[in-house]
């Protein structure tokens, strides 16, 4: 019996197999570069939320872009005026840790893994302090806090003194 016949039946040889393998990749950038016409999109544009007051402020805190010398975000004069003053903002919780309840969260303009939405960046993302801690969600949160512009955390934007508003 060969290597290619066992109990009566043909097995695929070692190429049968591995060929298409090694091609998947290939085939995969192919469809990639080729792009999709009809890529899934929201009718709000990049961001999964409707455009309302409480989310009006992600696409001006989306303006910002990186420059200069050092790299630092550029914010636009409509943003910088914002800093230090209260907001209301509606996104997505992404906790920073395992639990039920966080004190300390990042805000998200659009849910982590939406096909539809464009990719989270440090300008639509801001580090939220909350004074009681909010339980953990999927749904999406309003917020009221103090908006503060270019925090140590690492992001542009934090929120302090988040409250949750119920609409």
């Amino acid at each position: 019996m060969t290597t290619t016949t066992r109990l009566g039946t043909a097995m695929p040889g070692r190429r049968q197999i591995l060929l298409p393998l090694a091609l998947a990749p290939v085939a995969g950038w192919a469809v990639w570069a080729a792009g999709t016409p009809e890529a899934p999109s929201h009718p709000a544009g990049p961001f999964h939320l409707p455009l309302d007051e409480s989310t009006a402020i992600w696409r001006d805190l989306g303006a910002v872009r990186m420059g200069g010398l050092a790299g630092d975000p550029q914010f636009p004069v409509k943003v910088s005026a914002l800093d230090g003053r209260p907001v209301n903002v509606r996104g997505f919780m992404v906790p920073l840790t395992d639990g039920a309840a966080h004190n300390r969260f990042i805000l998200s303009a659009n849910p982590m893994g939406c096909p539809a939405c464009e990719s989270p960046g440090p300008a639509t993302m801001m580090h939220v302090h909350t004074a009681i801690a909010l339980p953990a969600t999927r749904e999406p949160l309003t917020l009221t806090g103090t908006l503060r512009l270019r925090p140590q955390e690492g992001l542009f934007y934090r929120l302090d003194r988040a409250e949750q508003r119920w609409a």
